[in-house]
């Protein structure tokens, strides 16, 4: 037991302090994209390395590295388990944009994610200490910490508008693969199922409504509103069943 809890706490500290790499990555990614593109590409490709594995070492925390029983029916449950996990989803996230072009919305999400778990782990560390030099500090975690519905829909909002960007991109020849819109249109499959986070539905439903009231406004040419209309229900038909956990 003292061996287990050993382990549980040293990767703790290791998914913690990949997710302090990636949030210090992404700063100077955001810094340096206006007038050093090389330190801008380099930062970006260890924010999502390190994302990767903090989101690997996570998903081991939640799940465990191996299913606890060898058979076909515990090895099944345990995929599913993995495949529903939010930390799962974000290895996807990591490893299909890694390599991909320095891109400020991309980087944004696992920056925003990665600075409000590194927040709220550093703030349980500091919350007994009392020396006046780490005021500050604490201040500034506890105002992160005291935002984070804000910024998870922040997160959510950047993750929908990520898709049209990647085949805006593809179709332009700026950047990416055939691979790429697919492998994320699944990623956004799986967090608008996602179990533990239903941030990313509500936003769907938050712009649906925003944008249903904004084309049926009567300045809104009919035109536009019927295209408008058809691209809705497009993704609606597209939108995945959602998980409804059992009573």
């Amino acid at each position: 037991q003292y061996m287990i809890t050993t382990v549980k706490a040293v990767v703790s500290t290791q998914s913690t302090g990949a997710r302090v790499f990636v949030a210090v990555n992404g700063i100077i990614f955001g810094v340096t994209t206006f007038f050093n593109q090389a330190m801008a590409y380099a930062a970006f490709q260890r924010l999502f390395l390190g994302f990767g594995i903090a989101s690997i070492l996570r998903l081991s925390q939640r799940v465990g590295a191996t299913p606890t029983e060898l058979n076909m029916a515990a090895i099944k449950q345990y995929m599913i388990t993995t495949v529903l996990e939010d930390s799962a989803h974000y290895v996807l996230f990591a490893f299909n944009f890694y390599g991909y072009k320095p891109t400020t919305i991309v980087g944004m999400v696992p920056t925003l994610y990665c600075t409000m778990q590194a927040a709220s782990f550093l703030l349980n560390m500091l919350k007994d200490c009392t020396s006046p030099s780490w005021s500050t500090m604490k201040a500034q975690l506890s105002k992160v910490r005291e935002n984070q519905q804000k910024l998870l829909r922040v997160v959510a909002t950047g993750e929908i508008f990520i898709m049209p960007l990647v085949i805006l991109q593809l179709f332009t020849g700026q950047s990416g693969s055939i691979l790429t819109p697919l492998v994320y249109y699944q990623f956004l499959m799986l967090r608008y199922m996602s179990r533990r986070n239903p941030y990313v539905r509500n936003a769907f439903s938050e712009l649906r409504l925003a944008t249903v009231q904004l084309v049926y406004k009567p300045a809104c040419p009919g035109i536009i509103r019927s295209i408008v209309m058809k691209v809705i229900s497009l993704i609606e038909r597209l939108s995945p069943i959602t998980y409804q956990p059992a009573n």
